[in-house]
Parts: structure tokens; C-alpha cells; sequence
């Protein structure tokens, strides 16, 4: 089995650069090479397709920008190899959604050692939001949510906030709180002149197409069920059921009461979610958006926007039962050291 990593060294505040002292030292189930490579964005198609073509296994050390990129370029592959995820990023929504954020903060490496010795693989489903105009068009993929609207906006603070606090190097944890000032913000942009979406919305709903026009503070597209950070906006959500979900929220204050509801553990949130395996949304009006968490910039009025699956892709299992662990663990890396005689490639930067 061919294993490559791909890391990005910025990530976490430099847990890049120390991840990828581990993974070098890491033993995999025999029989296994592995290979590590340093994202570069600049050329991220590039290393994407040269190195992760012919590969069994392509697991993604980053946020939720890194992995949904790296995912969308693999997507466009004949062949797509399996891929796991080890959460390193900011909100790591995607990671949340496949599990892998649990199997990470439960067993470390150690979650993908023995998910890999499992050996059991599903599927994520891939989505794509094409935007066209008079002629024009444009294709965004994304694997956890898309959202036009207050979150863009927010993005795109975040993004001013995040560059410049990169400098100074701090943590992760403390870099979360960065979302804080870029929503205040917004908020009270909002106040002085508030914003609202005219639009158009078709959707596919039991056998029927239903049209409705609507003047929405935020829309958002969620297929993880997990939103911004780690808030949980659909406690039944599924990764590949061909369905994505699609929540339209009238005002700021309803958007941040999701947001708060999402983050409770027990209650369910006031704004339930349409279900459907395609949309289409005729924009009456300008406004900013986001696609996984990344800002992308601006859709214009009289924009056509299409939102449908695009492909789903291998999903390795995370490793979550702490009981099988010590089983798994009684000689099972042992006699990995000794069927493995070379588990190291090159570096490849």
C-alpha cells in the first residue's frame, strides 16, 4: 500500500513542521510506504496530481481549506485514492463531520494506524456550486458547507485579522477567538444598513420541484452537519446520502442564535434544514460568500447559481472504539517492524 501525507507546514500555528517530524517516524501496517509532502498553494494542482495519482491512500494534515482543496483536485482523478484526515486547522468542520476530529484528540497517530489496519472504507460525498453569468461561469466544489451571505462577509474579515496576527505567530486556540471581533463587525454593519439577499430558490422535494422567492439574511449549504467551528446544525446528518442540506436564515440575530444553538448539547435547532439532492438559486441581489470556510469573494446580482453533487469519493474509517484499541495494540505494531523494511520515501517539498 502507497500512503502519502500531505502537510501544510503553516497550519496550526507551525503544528505542521512538528507533525511532520512524527509522521516520518511513524510505522504503518505492513505492507506500507508512505511519502510526505509540503503543500505549496501556489501549486497545490501540481503536487496534487503528480504525487497522489497512483496512490492507495492520501491523508490530509490541515484545516478545513487544505483538506477541501486537496480533496476537490482529487475529485478530478480517474482513479480516486482513499483519503483520511488528521485535523490541524482552525475550525477542521470537515474533520468534525468524517470523525476524524474525534479519533485525532482520542489516539493521535495512533487513530490512523489502526484505522488503516481496520481497513474500513466509506464515502463523502463531493459537492459543486456553479455560478453563471451572461457568459461567464465559475466552479467551486466543497465538502462541508458553502454559505452566501453574513459568513462570507465574516470570512473575509477573518482573513484581514488572521494575516496579520500570523506575524506574531499565535497559537491555534487563541486564533479561533479571531471570529469574535470579525462578527461584531459585521453585526454592526448590519445595524446601519442592514443586508438581505433577494433571491430565487428551486429545490427537488418529495418527487416535486418547489419554487420560492425569499429576502434571506445568510444561505448556507451544509453536508457535515457541523458549521463555523463546531457548532452542530443537523444532529441526522449523512456524508453520502446524495442530500444536501439547506438552511435560509431571515436576519443576523437568527443566524447567531444557529450558531449558539449548535454549540448546546442537548437542544435542536429552531431552524430545521431542507433536504435535497440539488438547488437552484437566481440571485436578485450582490453579496459576499464562503466555500468551506475559505473566502472566495463576491457573487453579483443576476447571478445563477446551480448547487449539486459532484462525485463522492473513498472515505477511510476512523478508528473511535477505545475497548478494540488494546486488542489491536497486543503485537500488532511488532510485528509491523518487523514485515516493514523501508517505510520512509524522500521528502518531497
Amino acid at each position: 500500500m502507497d500512503c502519502i501525507f500531505f502537510v501544510n507546514p503553516k497550519a496550526g500555528s507551525g503544528a505542521g513542521q512538528k507533525l511532520a517530524e512524527e509522521i516520518e517516524h511513524l510505522t504503518l501496517p505492513a505492507p506500507a510506504f508512505k511519502q510526505l509532502v509540503f503543500t505549496d498553494p501556489n501549486r497545490l494542482q501540481q503536487q496534487v496530481y503528480s504525487c497522489a495519482r497512483d496512490k492507495d491512500l492520501v491523508v490530509l494534515c490541515g484545516g478545513d481549506g487544505t483538506v477541501s482543496s486537496i480533496i476537490s483536485h482529487l475529485a478530478h482523478l480517474e482513479r480516486v485514492p482513499t483519503i483520511a484526515i488528521i485535523p490541524i486547522g482552525t475550525g477542521n468542520d470537515i474533520a468534525r463531520g468524517t470523525k476524524w476530529m474525534k479519533s485525532w484528540s482520542e489516539f493521535g497517530l495512533d487513530g490512523l494506524f489502526y484505522a488503516i489496519k481496520e481497513g474500513k472504507v466509506g464515502s463523502l460525498d463531493v459537492w459543486q456550486m456553479k455560478l453563471e453569468k451572461a457568459e461567464t461561469s465559475r466552479h467551486y466544489q466543497f465538502c462541508a458547507y458553502a454559505g452566501i451571505g453574513y459568513d462570507g462577509r465574516v470570512c473575509q474579515e477573518f482573513l484581514k485579522l488572521n494575516r496579520f496576527f500570523y506575524k506574531k505567530g499565535i497559537p491555534t486556540s487563541i486564533k479561533r477567538l479571531l471570529y469574535l471581533p470579525a462578527g461584531i463587525r459585521i453585526f454592526y454593519k448590519n445595524l446601519l444598513h442592514p443586508e438581505r439577499i433577494r433571491c430565487q430558490i428551486t429545490h427537488y422535494q418529495g418527487g416535486s420541484e418547489t419554487h420560492q422567492s425569499e429576502r434571506l439574511g445568510q444561505i448556507l449549504f451544509c453536508n457535515s452537519g457541523y458549521y463555523a467551528g463546531g457548532s452542530l446544525l443537523d444532529r441526522h446528518y449523512s456524508l453520502d446520502d446524495g442530500l444536501l442540506e439547506f438552511f435560509g436564515i431571515k436576519g443576523y440575530l437568527g443566524y447567531m442564535q444557529l450558531l449558539f444553538e449548535g454549540r448546546l448539547p442537548v437542544r435542536h435547532s429552531s431552524i430545521l434544514p431542507v433536504r435535497s439532492p440539488s438547488y437552484r438559486l437566481s440571485l436578485l441581489s450582490t453579496s459576499y460568500f464562503q466555500v468551506d470556510g475559505e473566502p472566495v469573494g463576491v457573487v453579483e446580482k443576476g447571478t445563477t447559481i446551480q448547487v449539486e453533487l459532484f462525485r463522492s469519493v473513498p472515505l477511510l474509517k476512523p478508528f473511535l472504539d477505545k475497548y478494540a484499541k488494546k486488542r489491536l495494540k497486543d503485537g500488532a505494531k511488532e510485528r509491523a517492524l518487523e514485515e516493514l523494511s523501508s517505510s520512509v520515501r524522500p521528502v518531497v517539498t
